[in-house]
């Protein structure tokens, strides 16, 4: 084990003893080794003796639930328990939420044991309020039911407060404008943002959103992330994102397919709420964002296996969009197009040699 420390927010931190012996678990491979080693590397003498007092003899941290001061992790069990009807009402929140790590070491805390049946009843109630006013969770004579809505949330990977802000957005009169959409998905806590490059000018970012319609005073992660997003469709690689917006673009790939997943969310949500308007500028969108293509190359990227938008681009600039009159030997000139490609356009378009 060469680093025994983590990058975090604060900085580079030690790895917890729990993490190290975890990692030296690993040494060894059950039913066919007696034992295994693991090395701890260290620079100096006093750092050995450091590590030894503080890995090889530590004790192993307390392990605390943190579940309650993750606000979207309770909304997401309440909605999971009620989405599949293990929960009819707050009293059945309440034995759940009591029955988790975290509602055993609170009512058996010697600090917060008096108050733990207030405090998980207060979360629930606080909960089960937003979720009911963001239209997730309904009571019904036969106690609490979830929404379509709310279905299409349990039953998803995303953040409530993606959904919610989603939901606003798809009643907005914004909703038609899908440069307005990118920034938006952008702004949720399910995109990871692109990280600007220290204080160098923030400028092009900000003309990149003006040209799409938005107009920003603070430029920060997220709004590069966008204009990242949008020049990606524009056929942009990442060396030349990274030189003109001053990002580390090497993420843009993996923005790129989060936010197109996340545009397939949004148009079933505007399904959802009978938001019809733009269903198919949000299709076209999803899949721009996963080639990373403009408009015209849609075609092509979606309709042959695998010809990625660099190929796609060369065939448009040497026969136009139509393909129908290329022959199998003009194909084959165009650099990255072997016979395989070239026979898998010809019966897209059905040409013939």
């Amino acid at each position: 084990i060469r680093d025994y420390t983590r990058w975090t927010s604060q900085g580079p931190q030690p790895i917890p003893v729990f993490d190290y012996l975890q990692m030296s678990g690993r040494a060894g491979r059950p039913g066919y080794d007696e034992e295994g080693f693991s090395y701890l590397i260290a620079k100096t003498l006093p750092e050995a003796e450091q590590l030894q007092y503080q890995y090889i003899y530590g004790e192993i941290e307390a392990t605390n639930s943190r579940l309650l001061e993750n606000r979207d992790a309770v909304f997401r069990q309440i909605i999971s328990q009620v989405a599949s009807g293990m929960a009819k009402n707050p009293e059945e929140l309440m034995d759940f939420f009591k029955d988790t790590f975290s509602g055993f070491q609170m009512t058996h805390s010697e600090y917060s044991s008096l108050f733990a049946s207030d405090t998980l009843g207060f979360q629930i109630k606080e909960a089960l309020d937003f979720l009911i006013e963001n239209g997730m969770i309904q009571a019904v004579p036969e106690g609490l039911k979830a929404t379509t809505f709310g279905m299409l949330v349990a039953k998803s990977n995303y953040a409530v407060e993606t959904a919610v802000r989603l939901k606003e957005f798809a009643r907005s009169d914004a909703n038609t404008d899908m440069s307005r959409l990118v920034y938006e998905i952008c702004r949720t806590p399910d995109i990871i943002p692109l990280s600007l490059k220290g204080r160098k000018t923030r400028d092009p970012i900000r003309e990149r959103l003006n040209k799409a319609g938005l107009f920003v005073v603070d430029v920060g992660n997220q709004e590069a992330t966008a204009a990242t997003l949008m020049e990606w469709m524009d056929e942009r690689s990442e060396y030349e994102i990274e030189n003109a917006f001053n990002v580390y673009a090497a993420s843009t790939r993996r923005a790129a397919y989060d936010a197109s997943l996340l545009v397939k969310f949004h148009r079933e949500i505007c399904q959802i709420l009978g938001v019809y308007t733009g269903l198919d500028s949000m299709e076209t969108l999803a899949a721009r964002l996963y080639y990373g293509v403009k408009l015209e190359l849609l075609p092509l990227v979606v309709g042959i296996k695998r010809l990625g938008r660099k190929r796609a681009r060369a065939l448009v600039d040497a026969f136009g969009t139509d393909l129908r009159y290329a022959s199998r030997a003009e194909l084959l000139r165009i650099e990255g197009i072997g016979p395989k490609t070239a026979e898998n356009i010809l019966k897209k378009y059905h040409t013939v040699d």
